[in-house]
């Protein structure tokens, strides 16, 4: 069963003041907005929101980072291969293949197209809709044999991340974009999640349901200009996060994601939804939009 098939916790619902009944018929018509009272919140120190928002024909990336005390620890085999300058085309020849230890590579996902063939084709309302095929972190051939000659140094861009633990670059999986916190310049919004009062999850219960909902995502990458059938780095962050029972109040709370308020006004015009992945995706995103204008005034 994949994240798709998932179920809106009765809490969830309760603590966005709608009724059950209520929750269930807004797929397929105009969301009205619901009476709430406010409650304490909590924010996820070690879970961090990544934004680079497409500009022009530049592409941007949605990613979401989980710190590890432990992320800077580094396999004594890898130190080796650093100090002797391997590419990751001859860290193959290692006697060891799967790393024990982060290796400076923070645990983060991301959602890629194979940066293969797309296809492009007019719809009938004459925006260009592109897809591929959709690989968590880039973890495809494709994107890693573009990484081959690369050092193996945390700190670099890179094409591909990865999608396992204990791959052959790290202990953990982790998105390409992962050294961005060291170079802040190249981000342009970085925000925590948010839970409510009424949430008692532990932050590892959190960590686990993000790393579930990564694991089982399966879907095709696509563009439509925010438009309500694609899915991309966004609106894998944004499923992530509704999913996930996770506000974002200092930026979509605050209207200050173009990208979310196209995407989720897209969704909103379209009164019938045939298609039950975009119909329970819209539920997702009022979700996530309800959640995190509760709490931004927290």
């Amino acid at each position: 069963m994949g994240w798709e098939s998932w179920q809106i916790p009765q809490g969830w619902i309760d603590a966005v003041g709608q009724t059950k009944a209520q929750f269930e018929n807004t797929a397929n018509r105009q969301i009205v907005e619901p009476q709430v009272v406010k409650a304490q919140i909590r924010k996820l120190k070690n879970i961090i929101i990544r934004r680079i928002p497409k500009k022009g024909l530049v592409a941007g990336h949605y990613w979401i980072e989980i710190i590890h005390r432990d992320e800077d620890e580094t396999d004594d085999f890898m130190k080796q291969a650093r100090k002797n300058k391997l590419t990751e085309a001859n860290i193959t020849s290692l006697p060891i293949k799967a790393c024990t230890k982060a290796n400076g590579f923070r645990e983060s996902y991301g959602w890629y197209p194979d940066s293969g063939a797309f296809h492009v084709e007019n719809t009938f309302n004459s925006k260009r809709w592109i897809s591929a095929k959709g690989y968590l972190n880039g973890d495809c051939e494709i994107r890693k044999a573009k990484d081959k000659k690369l050092d193996l140094t945390y700190q670099r861009d890179r094409e591909a991340g990865r999608k396992k633990q204990n791959n052959e670059l790290s202990s953990r999986p982790f998105d390409p974009h992962q050294n961005g916190r060291l170079h802040p310049e190249k981000i342009d919004f970085t925000t925590h999640p948010y839970i409510l009062s009424n949430d008692s999850r532990t932050e590892l219960a959190i960590i686990n349901d993000i790393r579930k909902f990564a694991k089982d995502f399966k879907d095709e990458w696509s563009w439509n200009g925010d438009g309500y059938d694609e899915t991309n780095c966004h609106t894998f962050l944004f499923l992530l996060l509704a999913h996930c029972q996770l506000a974002d109040p200092d930026c979509i709370g605050k209207r200050y994601d173009k990208h979310f308020e196209d995407y989720k006004k897209s969704l909103d015009r379209k009164k019938q939804i045939k298609d039950e992945k975009f119909a329970k995706r819209k539920i997702l995103i009022q979700k996530l939009s309800d959640m995190s204008n509760l709490t931004k005034s927290g």
